[in-house]
């Protein structure tokens, strides 16, 4: 296992690497020191770009392991709730709603836009901790939604993958007007909902 460096760069959309399945990681490697020390870099690279999630491959680690959480206000999602940082190792997806919410996700591997995305609205999930305990929980709201968004990153798609229309993908800096877009648009749903907050309107 390769060590990462202390300030790994977030690799951008059109790297080969984001586009690859990631490899599951082996519960005897989670205790070794460079994959302690790893998952330390990936959290500060998460914390360094105000990142409410960040998956390995995003900073050139091929592993199954992503983080999530917002430790205090974001900039990137100024309406999202704080939410404890937690570490997922070979998360997957035990079960999911039937019914849909919409976000205006963001990507800091697809800088400068966003994107409204359909996902279910609540799941349930399991995975290893950092300590290599098996953990399952309920998610719902805002952090359902980054969860399955970095474990698409895993996966090797990105949130552009999942936009059903390029009208519905919009540069960062139209977000400042959103309280002066047409009516209705780009949709009912997308026009009133502020990044950090989820709609059950499309």
């Amino acid at each position: 296992m390769k060590s990462l460096p202390e300030n790994p760069d977030v690799l951008l959309l059109g790297e080969p690497s984001l586009f690859e399945i990631q490899p599951p990681v082996q519960k005897d490697e989670i205790s070794q020191e460079v994959f302690q020390h790893n998952l330390s870099i990936l959290l500060e690279s998460q914390r360094r770009c105000t990142g409410v999630g960040m998956a390995a491959p995003q900073i050139g680690w091929p592993a199954r392991v992503m983080n999530i959480g917002i430790e205090k206000s974001n900039p990137r999602y100024p309406w999202a709730k704080v939410y404890p940082l937690e570490c997922w190792i070979n998360p997957e997806i035990v079960s999911a709603s039937e019914n849909s919410s919409w976000v205006w996700e963001g990507c800091l591997s697809v800088p400068g836009f966003r994107g409204w995305v359909e996902r279910p609205a609540e799941v349930n999930v399991r995975g290893y901790n950092r300590d290599g305990v098996q953990v399952e929980k309920a998610l719902g709201g805002f952090m359902a939604r980054v969860f399955l968004h970095e474990l698409d990153h895993l996966d090797g798609h990105l949130f552009p993958h999942r936009v059903q229309s390029s009208r519905l993908m919009i540069p960062m800096g139209s977000f400042d007007n959103q309280q002066n877009w047409p009516e209705e648009w780009p949709s009912p749903g997308a026009r009133i909902t502020r990044p950090g907050e989820v709609s059950e309107i499309p």
